[in-house]
């Protein structure tokens, strides 16, 4: 008999892609969805679902919540391929195998990576073995081999449509030291003009990120929109680094990436600051922050111009049975 597999992720590009390559090494697959509330239905509905694939990123709501429901509720069998993977850090990698998912994989895309795939499918499907992890090939953050985690604080900063007027506010709100960084990370930031602006109301240096720019406590940094980015470790020394692929539901940069890498090196140390926007991108990045020991900033939703990422991140927290601080702007 095949294995029966569910497909989750918001984007649909790759579910077609983990389709494509399942369904080529013998897998059934009974559907695809793009949220928890569509994965639930297939749980309830087929009882004899062997295995769900999930992406990281979801439409309202996260994977990581889902993947951990369905593990303890439902015992199922749980694969995460997720693009954000390829670039998160190993810290990420082991608080995932800790919750008893039986696959850890950046989402497959050469040939070899498809091969590797299929071959830990098969083995998790049908063994009772522990949790699988797929490294990935590319280069993202292992904290180990900085050695330390920086002596110091950081502030993401994270918003969408109506997130520049709120900033101003906010930049000016908080206290710029030596042992302090800010990290803005809006995905309406297209131009140096802005970043100009950014320098003349706060009167500090202000480093825009594009391509690569080394880390350092001090200063602000301002994500140009159009690519992503991540922290890698490089002689010894942390750096931005930007990059063009996609993550998730496409949001470029993405705040949950920039906000997973920071809180893995942080901790404690680490405050998510969410403002005005659409859609749900902050919602994962903010828990992990809190799961983490750090904390979280929203805009009040009432205040917002558009309420909707503020909110979603405030229910996210709330789920998680914490707090997070309201402020009006």
């Amino acid at each position: 008999m095949r294995a029966m597999v569910v497909i989750v992720g918001a984007c649909p590009w790759d579910r077609s892609r983990l389709r494509k390559v399942i369904e080529k090494a013998n897998f059934e697959v009974l559907g695809e969805a793009s949220d928890v509330k569509r994965t639930l239905e297939f749980i309830n509905k087929f009882s004899d679902v062997r295995f769900v694939l999930s992406e990281l990123e979801l439409k309202c709501g996260d994977g990581l919540g889902l993947a951990s429901a369905l593990v303890n509720r439902y015992k199922a069998n749980i694969a995460i391929a997720s693009r954000l993977l390829r670039h998160s850090s190993d810290v990420l990698l082991k608080e995932l195998e800790s919750i008893g998912i039986r696959l850890v994989s950046p989402m497959p895309i050469t040939r070899r990576e498809i091969d590797n795939f299929v071959q830990a499918i098969k083995n998790v499907s049908w063994a009772n073995t522990s949790t699988r992890t797929i490294l990935p090939k590319t280069s993202h953050l292992k904290i180990e081999i900085l050695g330390h985690r920086i002596n110091g604080e950081v502030f993401v900063i994270g918003g969408s449509t109506g997130a520049l007027k709120a900033l101003y506010q906010v930049l000016r709100s908080i206290e710029i030291t030596d042992e302090r960084a800010l990290v803005v990370c809006l995905h309406t930031v297209k131009s140096h003009n802005t970043v100009k602006k950014i320098e003349t109301a706060i009167k500090r240096n202000v480093i825009e990120v594009f391509d690569a720019e080394k880390f350092e406590l001090g200063n602000i940094y301002v994500l140009r929109s159009g690519r992503n980015y991540k922290l890698v470790v490089k002689d010894g020394g942390l750096f931005l680094k930007g990059f063009r692929e996609r993550l998730g539901l496409g949001y470029r940069p993405s705040i949950n990436l920039v906000m997973e890498n920071f809180s893995a090196m942080f901790g404690e140390k680490c405050t998510g600051i969410v403002l005005s926007g659409y859609g749900n991108d902050g919602v994962l990045g903010s828990k992990l922050i809190v799961m983490r020991g750090g904390k979280i900033i929203v805009q009040d939703p009432e205040t917002a111009e558009i309420p909707l990422m503020p909110r979603f991140v405030k229910e996210a927290i709330d789920s998680l049975g914490e707090e997070c601080e309201i402020i009006k702007l």
